[in-house]
């Protein structure tokens, strides 16, 4: 029998799901260099997103490790709008949302845990 927490973490690994395709898409039509003329803030993107990505990929693996991957990509992002990303505003708004995941996520992966 499924319990209200099973349910709730199949809601936000389809949530975190539908993020990552909208984080795609941002990366496709943003048109930030992979290779060639990639500066340090042009990579710092692509590096977030593979943390993210392993974040994602822990969300089906162990709940705590995925909030906490996907908490610190949430700090990390306004770590490189601060210092690295000189228009970066809107992406803390685009970022909010997995942030906020991130800590209902890690606050799962905690109870999970103690029971």
């Amino acid at each position: 029998m499924k319990t209200s927490g099973d349910r709730s973490i199949n809601i936000l690994r389809i949530l975190v799901a539908i993020a990552a395709a909208f984080y795609i898409i941002f990366l496709i039509f943003e048109g930030v260099p992979l290779i060639n003329g990639a500066g340090f803030a042009d990579s710092s993107v692509y590096l977030l997103f593979l943390l993210f990505a392993v974040g994602f990929y822990f969300l089906w693996k162990n709940e705590l490790i995925a909030g906490i991957i996907l908490v610190t990509w949430h700090l990390l992002q306004w770590v490189l709008v601060f210092w690295v990303w000189v228009d970066g505003g809107l992406t803390l708004v685009l970022g909010l949302p997995i942030g906020i995941m991130g800590i209902i996520v890690l606050i799962h992966g905690i109870r999970k845990g103690n029971t």
